[in-house]
């Protein structure tokens, strides 16, 4: 009798293992289709995208931004590939008669590209050709301003200009694509290896990242896709440069688990006494206190784990305050083994500012 109970048993503890793998895997590494997921995603910029940004770009180039655009002449004649596109943007315009010239015109005083594209990306049709995108165009209220303009213009521009330059930018921007994801292993667990990194334990993966490379030197858009976004990724940054932005944008779930917490609230706060934060904070941050200093940890965070995988070779020059200097602290010193990353930070904050 007791063997056929034990055996009863170890069957529900085995039917009961089965059901959550099954539907376990499906929170952690799968989705409902049974295929892997990957939260980070970086690619080549849609054409829904670009269709609207490239726009932007030749009214900045030939009408708005003349002189800033100017100035990126000697980075073209030094890089080929990007020349094309620099003289694309000015070949196009010159040849348009003076009513496209004022439809664009018309155009960028009432709009912007990212909300224009950001719209087709949250309607399902990132994904779409320029037919669709017209059709969308035609009956969403969005573009209900200057609706016929808007439909007018970019179904002459997109298909006379946009997409045969698009379609002779894609395999350029894939190289680019194909060096960033070879810069780590097949199916790369960014979430796992971060986990790993910082000993923290996420209760709940973060939403999904996608980096969309695209031929801009200047300006840079982001989106949202229910809870997932999406940042355009510049033609000149390195593969450590793109790179730093997805460790740093995953980061922020793991520094949250305790720069939410009232102790590192004050902490932050005694940090207002350093001008340089806050000249910089007043200047052009454009979130709380809590997260410029977030900001920092997560931007020098990124940077040493991609010294950490190899991708760079040291933690570069600062983009904020004290992101480097907290970066090339993790390296000397951080050790998720023997430190939690919390009470690393706290000690790093409290040296530097002498709290």
């Amino acid at each position: 009798m007791k063997k056929f109970l034990l055996k009863i048993i170890w069957s529900i503890l085995l039917v009961g293992a089965c059901v959550f793998l099954l539907t376990g895997c499906d929170m952690l590494d799968f989705n409902k289709t049974g295929e892997r997921r990957n939260p980070l995603t970086i690619k080549v910029e849609d054409f829904s995208v670009f269709l609207f940004e490239s726009s932007e770009e030749i009214y900045r180039a030939n009408v708005k931004s003349t002189a800033m655009w100017a100035g990126l002449k000697e980075q073209a004649d030094k890089d080929p590939l990007y020349a094309a596109h620099y003289q694309w943007l000015y070949e196009t315009y010159k040849s348009w008669d003076n009513n496209r010239k004022a439809q664009l015109h018309e155009i960028m005083l009432d709009y912007h590209p990212q909300p224009m594209a950001e719209k087709l990306i949250q309607a399902g049709k990132q994904d779409a050709g320029l037919d669709e995108i017209i059709e969308f165009m035609k009956v969403d209220r969005f573009y209900a301003k200057n609706r016929s303009t808007l439909t007018d213009f970019y179904s002459w521009y997109g298909k006379n200009y946009a997409l045969p330059h698009y379609e002779q930018i894609v395999s350029a921007l894939q190289q680019k694509v194909d060096l960033a994801n070879g810069k780590v292993e097949s199916y790369f667990d960014i979430v796992g290896f971060m986990e790993k990194e910082t000993g923290i334990k996420l209760k709940q993966k973060p939403d999904a990242l996608e980096l969309l490379l695209n031929m801009r030197l200047i300006g840079a858009s982001g989106f949202s896709r229910d809870k997932d976004s999406l940042y355009g990724i510049r033609w000149n940054d390195k593969p450590d440069k793109i790179w730093a932005i997805a460790f740093n944008e995953f980061s922020h779930p793991f520094f949250r688990t305790f720069t939410g917490s009232w102790s590192f609230k004050r902490l932050a706060g005694k940090l207002k006494k350093d001008d340089q934060l806050m000249d910089k904070y007043n200047e052009d941050v454009p979130y709380t206190w809590e997260g410029w200093i977030e900001g920092n940890l997560t931007e020098g965070f990124a940077r040493y784990l991609t010294v950490r995988m190899g991708i760079a070779e040291d933690v570069g020059e600062g983009v904020f305050i004290f992101d480097r200097e907290y970066a090339q602290a993790l390296l000397d010193g951080y050790d998720p083994q023997r430190i939690s990353l919390e009470d690393f930070t706290v000690q790093f904050l409290k040296q530097k500012y002498e709290i």
